[in-house]
């Protein structure tokens, strides 16, 4: 059975000089969402306010090893504008897991 997990993301301080440089970068990043989100994979993400390069990505997986995967696929890992300082840890719901899980 999947598990959930949660991902807090931070992008390197160089991102948006890049960004500027790289503005297919964006689109990229976009369209892997839009595919994992199909796949069932990204359960939601988004930006935290006031916005400062970090957000929340919530995605499926089997173990952690596999979220790992999952992550560094993300083009933001592969342009290497993905901070280290990213954490993916397992999150059991509580109340609200039917919204993500269908069991």
């Amino acid at each position: 059975m999947a598990k959930l997990f949660a991902v807090v993301v931070a992008t390197v301080p160089d991102y948006y000089d890049y960004k500027k440089q790289h503005p297919e970068h964006d689109q990229d990043q976009l369209a892997w969402f839009r595919q994992k989100h199909e796949q069932g994979i990204l359960l939601c993400c988004g930006l935290f306010f006031p916005h400062d390069g970090t957000g929340l990505w919530v995605i499926q997986a089997e173990n952690l090893e596999e979220a790992q995967e999952i992550v560094n696929s993300s083009p933001r890992v592969r342009d290497g504008m993905l901070a280290d300082s990213a954490r993916i840890v397992e999150w059991q719901v509580h109340i609200g897991r039917d919204r993500f899980i269908a069991e």
